[in-house]
């Protein structure tokens, strides 16, 4: 067979055959298609460059589009405090964001993660909740979002809002992808519990105020209600407070009814509720298992406590204390019924003389 000319090969076109190991003057069976086509490449080769060059800064424009947005969205993960990451079901660790890792005190270019350590740096309290959220989105298609705490580490506990979803995996069917992110809510559940502390304590004592004592009350009511067990309603007044107040200020009146609040936080069973009721009065809400002794036994601890001067800028100043005290449901039924005959007793044994403790008496009726 009569080979056909060789055509002018483009230079560049003969480098890359050489580099196939192609040799263009011992073509392959078909030397006439085989020149042809040679000649063909030559003479369209100049197109091919321009195509190639296009086609390459076209993938370079892109490759630095993608750079850039990672780029940004890692920096708006950063500023938000929002970690992601990516699961594959059945393998063995996550890939995640810089930022994750950052959040949790990872060096900062770990991107792997294996799962049974993440799933061991959650309190243990937690881990089983994202264990079985993990396990749902392996199986089907799911949206989940929750919170979460990670181990305590030096005291410090900290809290994420997890959110877990499930899709369809591109490369591989049938199967599913699993993604999700983190952010640190550490300081707006610090924020809400300040809040909390707030609406419940008593700001200067630091027990709680009313309105939480009021629903504690409530509360225990219902679990005794059908137990046949008892509660008692301890209400304590202040004796000679207010001439401490008139004679050495409110500052010193402050500062007399904090110590009375800790001097009660000792005798009292920390179990047991205690509230600030307003200015010199207190609530002791006890569970009367043992009656009427064990509540006298009591009662004698907190006026021997509150016996003992108080020592206010060098000033030993001294006060008593009455009690009265109401047993639920032998004395009332409802809550406030409860706190005034509490408060009816409590004026039983001022009218005793002072410093002693009255359980509740129906007053006598004609």
């Amino acid at each position: 067979m009569d080979r056909s000319p060789t055509p002018l090969l483009h230079p560049m076109l003969a480098r890359q055959l050489r580099r196939l190991h192609i040799d263009p003057l011992a073509g392959p069976p078909g030397a006439e298609q085989w020149s042809a086509l040679l000649a063909l490449a030559g003479t369209t080769y100049e197109e091919y460059e321009q195509l190639v060059y296009l086609v390459t800064r076209a993938e370079r424009m892109s490759t630095d589009e993608l750079q850039r947005s990672q780029s940004a969205l890692a920096e708006a993960e950063r500023i938000a405090g929002l970690g992601s990451w990516t699961w594959r079901p059945g393998d063995e660790t996550l890939l995640i964001s810089s930022t994750l890792a950052s959040l949790m005190q990872l060096p900062a270019n770990t991107r792997e993660l294996p799962l049974v350590l993440w799933l061991a740096s959650m309190d243990s309290a937690d881990r089983g909740v994202l264990h079985d959220s993990l396990r749902r989105a392996t199986r089907q298609e799911v949206s989940l979002c929750g919170e979460l705490r990670l181990q305590a580490r030096e005291g410090q506990q900290r809290w994420l809002q997890y959110r877990i979803v499930s899709c369809p995996d591109a490369d591989r069917p049938r199967a599913l992808r699993v993604s999700g992110t983190l952010l640190d809510i550490t300081e707006r559940m610090r924020a809400e519990e300040q809040v909390r502390t707030l609406a419940f304590q008593d700001p200067l004592t630091g027990l709680c105020n009313r309105a939480r004592f009021f629903d504690l009350l409530g509360s225990a009511r219902s679990r005794v209600h059908d137990s046949g067990e008892q509660l008692a309603l301890l209400f304590l007044d202040l004796d000679g407070f207010k001439e401490i107040n008139d004679r050495h200020g409110h500052d010193a009146g402050d500062q007399l009814l904090r110590q009375v609040a800790e001097r009660l936080r000792c005798t009292v069973s920390p179990h047991d509720p205690l509230c600030r009721f307003g200015g010199d009065e207190f609530l002791v809400l006890i569970r009367s298992e043992d009656g009427e002794p064990a509540l006298e036994a009591l009662a004698q601890q907190i006026l021997t406590a509150i016996s003992e001067p108080f020592d206010v800028d060098g000033r030993r100043l001294s006060v008593g204390v009455s009690i009265g005290i109401a047993i639920y449901p032998r004395d009332a039924m409802s809550t406030l019924d409860l706190v005034r005959a509490a408060d009816t007793a409590m004026y039983q044994a001022k009218q005793q003389g002072k410093g002693r403790f009255e359980f509740h008496r129906p007053l006598a009726t004609n």
